[in-house]
C-alpha cells in the first residue's frame, strides 16, 4: 500500500506495528524539514498514533494552547499537534483544526479507528472493512494494492455519477470502498462503526451589505499567512 503512495511522498516512508493496527505514511516535507520526524507520531504516555495527509495552519495556536494544559509539543511540525489535541479534546478535537486534512487516529486504550476529514474534503481518505479488518488510504489504488482486497464495481454509483458528475460521500466507483465525507468523523471499535458531522455549513439568508474592500483584505491576507506558514 505504502509502495502505491509513494509518488505522492517522496521524502520518507515509515511503517508503525502494534499488537493490533499498523499504521504508515509516505511523507512530503512542507513544514518542519529541520526535524527528523516522520509519521505516524506516537504519543509515548498514551500510546495514542497519529497520521495525517495535509496542514494544519492553526498548528501555532494550538500548539500554545497545549502547552498551557501541560501538554508541551515537542516538534514544531505542524501535524505534531494532533496527538495532544485529541487527547485534551476527544472526538471533538476535529472542530479546532483549520486546514486542509485527513486523519487516522488510532487509540490502543479502547482499540478505537477514528477518520477525520477537513471540512471542504480538500484530501482525501477511503476505507473498507475486509474481514473484520479496516483498511484505509488517501487514494483508491492504496486500498486496492490490498492483496486481500476484492472489488467490484458499484453500478448504482455509477449511474449516479452519469447523471450528476460526482460520487457523492460514502459512495465510490467500488462497492467495498466507502469515502469519508467532508466534515465528517467516523469512529470504529468493537462495538461497530459511528458516522458524524463535526461540521456543517450554515446556510442562512442574510441581511445585503455594501462589500468592504477593507474587510476582505484582511481576511484575505490571514489566509494566505497562516497557508504561507511553510519551509518550502
Amino acid at each position: 500500500m505504502l509502495r502505491s503512495l509513494s509518488h505522492r511522498g517522496p521524502d520518507a516512508t515509515c511503517l508503525l506495528d502494534t499488537e493490533s493496527a499498523i499504521l504508515g505514511a509516505t511523507r512530503l516535507a512542507i513544514r518542519g524539514l529541520r526535524e527528523r520526524l516522520n509519521q505516524p507520531i506516537m504519543d509515548p504516555e498514551s500510546g495514542v498514533i497519529a497520521v495525517c495527509n495535509g496542514e494544519i495552519d492553526n498548528h501555532h495556536e494550538l500548539g500554545r494552547w497545549l502547552a498551557e494544559r501541560g501538554r508541551l509539543v515537542k516538534h514544531k511540525t505542524d501535524i505534531a499537534v494532533i496527538p495532544g489535541l485529541y487527547l485534551e479534546e476527544g472526538e471533538a478535537f476535529a472542530k479546532r483544526l483549520v486546514g486542509a486534512f485527513a486523519i487516522a487516529l488510532w487509540d490502543s486504550r479502547n482499540r478505537r479507528l477514528t477518520l477525520v476529514r477537513d471540512r471542504a474534503g480538500e484530501r482525501p481518505l477511503f476505507y473498507a472493512n475486509n474481514r473484520n479488518e479496516i483498511i484505509f488510504a488517501t487514494e483508491i489504488a492504496a486500498l486496492v494494492a490490498h492483496n486481500r482486497l476484492p472489488v467490484n464495481l458499484d453500478q448504482e454509483a455509477l449511474r449516479k455519477y452519469l447523471q450528476f458528475g460526482i460520487f457523492l460521500s460514502p459512495e465510490t466507483p467500488f462497492g467495498e470502498i466507502r469515502k469519508v465525507a467532508p466534515g465528517e468523523l467516523i469512529e470504529f471499535d468493537q462495538t461497530g462503526m459511528r458516522r458524524k458531522s463535526y461540521w456543517r455549513w450554515q446556510i442562512t439568508e442574510t441581511a445585503k451589505q455594501p462589500p468592504s474592500l477593507d474587510a476582505f483584505d484582511q481576511t484575505f491576507r490571514r489566509a494566505v499567512i497562516r497557508q504561507s506558514d511553510v519551509d518550502v
